[in-house]
């Protein structure tokens, strides 16, 4: 398709909306001037009509604001309307455009003034022709040197500025702002209670004096620690008060945690009612606030009111539909600046990209049509299938200003051995019931002053209980398969197996659970070896090899069969999809991976802990045991 082809389509596409769609009109007096248009969430958009026979037209919708088509679905909506009404015709022809309308012109990226300068008082027309020629294009060097307009302006009857107008002005004041901070300040990391690797000090200094950075690191480099800095090293330099993190539920209570480790401030978890959220974010005391993408939905209106400083986006291929509700809902949060993470910009398509950097950048790539026709080739026995690419290399040069991005093998000499991550997921309302069940039946039988054998049998069968059905209810009954774990999994291997290419290793206690994670695992398109109890000893040195030596064999699924004597030093990743009881069974497997030999010198373990559940209680034991462990044998701590 031509790039005509594609114009032709972005407007025919805008024209279908304009009839679909709820829309109503608030009409002024006369055809050529200033109207509005209300949609069905009761949202109103200024149109400022110029000339209603060519469609020449203004409207503050965020779409006319970048679409470089100069319409959109509201313009079209509100001309078509103009037709059909009695004496239209007649009366367009009598009507001048009253006023000088100053507005933002995103194809040029310059301000442009609508006007009629015979209707304009003469001293009007002689300050605006200072800085527009007749046909409205600006001609001074630089678009600041308008705010001095918009400041002096006498009469806002004769000399209207648009709101976007006014915030691109501003925008070039903290541009400019933020260049002379550059020359004059040095980060301060001192406040940070972290050694930062030096490539984790160039991706701060990166994106530290932009409005906008995406950090797309490979996981387990960081960007947690790098967004934090940023936080931090932002708020001294622009003042800002308040800082929000969007990311996964699984997530949050890591984010808190490593606010608190790293800075010594409070992190506030957005959570609760509906009532409790909106007050902890209208009586915002502390700097870090840190909710997740849900709950951005339905909390949309109160966010918008908070108006944070700084947002930061943790995981964001979570937004890489830009046709979704919640993509929609995080655009419309007003910030100064921003801080992406994703490990993953780009998962299937460049559609992705586009998504989430529209979000860090709205004008970047926009519009969608233009960025279509610069960089997909459409099939054109099929109308509308994108069949490839192109163009990249200009697409790479548009992204370096935003984007850095660094994989492990390229820092390996300045990761630790071991870097842990763990990740607290929501159970289900149905796995809430079934592990409350067994825990009222557990605490009577804690709760007596001996133990027969009989008690202590029963109380392991219902501890264990309470720990398998937090991975799964199929584990209990063998019939549903609730499993949020299994969700999040999948988002793990997206991100390393499928998107980098990382050999994991992944461990679970029970067989039912590898078939469970198999079966996800061929969704996703993943090969894999799988390592139990029950395959035959003779038969387990082809699984480790088949693991070791074919390069498309990406993951060892294994039980604690696994966990003890096999050397699977080629992988650097293991999963573990619950925690044993003990840290000396937790530590088998993470030493069937970091065993001298090994590839990398750096290991990455992921621990998955369902929230308020029996496994919070196991990791805090698996801590307790190990500082004892420690502090006797070691002679640590």
């Amino acid at each position: 398709m031509t790039l005509d082809d594609m114009k032709n389509e972005a407007l025919a596409a805008r024209e279908a909306r304009s009839k679909s769609e709820d829309l109503a009109v608030v009409q002024g007096d006369t055809y050529k001037g200033v109207h509005h248009v209300v949609n069905k969430n009761g949202t109103r958009y200024t149109v400022t009509v110029y000339d209603p026979v060519s469609g020449e037209a203004h409207c503050t919708c965020p779409d006319y604001t970048v679409n470089r088509l100069y319409t959109c679905k509201h313009i079209i909506f509100i001309l078509d309307k103009f037709k059909k009404q009695r004496n239209y015709t007649d009366q367009i022809q009598n009507e001048r455009f009253g006023f000088a309308h100053i507005i933002y012109d995103a194809h040029h990226a310059l301000p442009r003034c609508r006007a009629d300068f015979g209707t304009l008082p003469e001293n009007t027309v002689a300050v605006l022709k200072e800085y527009f020629n007749e046909s409205g294009a600006y001609i001074r060097k630089d678009i600041t040197e308008l705010f001095e307009l918009a400041q002096d302006k006498q009469d806002e009857k004769v000399i209207r500025f648009d709101g976007y107008l006014l915030h691109k002005l501003q925008q070039c004041f903290l541009e400019k702002e933020m260049s002379g901070a550059r020359k004059k300040y040095r980060p301060d990391f001192s406040k940070i209670r972290a050694e930062l690797y030096p490539y984790q000090t160039e991706g701060i200094e990166f994106g530290l004096f932009k409005k906008s950075v995406l950090i797309a690191d490979e996981m387990g480099l960081g960007k947690t620690l790098q967004a934090i800095t940023l936080a931090v090293l932002k708020r001294d330099i622009f003042a800002f008060k308040k800082a929000l993190i969007i990311s996964p539920s699984s997530l949050k209570e890591q984010w808190r945690r490593e606010i608190e480790k790293f800075t010594g401030e409070k992190g506030t978890v957005i959570s609760g009612t509906k009532r409790k959220r909106q007050d902890m974010l209208q009586n915002n005391e502390g700097y870090f606030f840190i909710t997740n993408y849900e709950a951005v939905l339905r909390d949309v209106f109160a966010i918008r009111r908070f108006r944070p400083d700084l947002v930061i986006l943790d995981e964001a291929q979570r937004i890489k539909n830009f046709s979704t509700r919640t993509h929609e809902a995080i655009m419309s949060i007003s910030h100064n600046h921003s801080v992406v993470l994703t490990g993953t910009p780009l998962e299937n398509k460049l559609e992705d990209l586009y998504s989430i950097v529209q979000f860090a950048d709205p004008e970047l790539l926009t519009p969608l049509w233009l960025f279509a026709a610069e960089h997909f080739l459409i099939n054109p026995q099929k109308k509308g299938k994108i069949q490839g690419y192109k163009n990249l290399d200009r697409l790479h040069e548009k992204l370096r200003p935003l984007i850095i991005r660094r994989k492990k093998e390229d820092v390996l000499e300045s990761l630790p051995e071991k870097i842990a991550n763990t990740y607290y997921v929501e159970m289900t309302k149905e796995q809430r019931h079934i592990h409350q069940g067994y825990m009222q039946s557990l605490l009577p039988l804690l709760s007596k002053k001996f133990h027969t054998p009989i008690d202590i049998k029963n109380i392991y069968q219902l501890l264990t209980g309470m720990r398998m059905v937090s991975n799964s209810t199929y584990l209990i009954d063998r019939k549903t398969n609730l499993s949020p774990k299994l969700d999040e999994l999948n988002d793990i291997i997206r991100d390393l197996v499928i998107s980098n290419g990382r050999k994991t290793v992944i461990f679970t206690e029970w067989t039912t659970m590898t078939y469970l994670i198999g079966r996800s695992l061929s969704a996703l398109g993943v090969p894999f070896v799988e390592f139990t109890g029950k395959v035959p000893v003779n038969k387990r040195d082809s699984l480790v090899k088949e693991f070791m030596d074919n390069p498309e064999c990406k993951v060892f699924l294994s039980t604690d069969a696994g966990g003890v004597g096999l050397n699977l030093q080629n992988a650097d990743c293991v999963i573990n999809f619950e925690l044993p009881w003990n840290p000396a069974k937790l530590n088998q497997r993470i030493g069937r991976i970091m065993r001298i030999g090994q590839k990398s010198s750096s290991v990455n373990v992921i621990n998955l802990i369902s929230r308020n559940s029996i496994e919070e209680n196991v990791y805090a034991g698996i801590h307790m045991k190990q500082d004892l462990f420690n502090s006797v044998i070691e002679g640590e701590g």
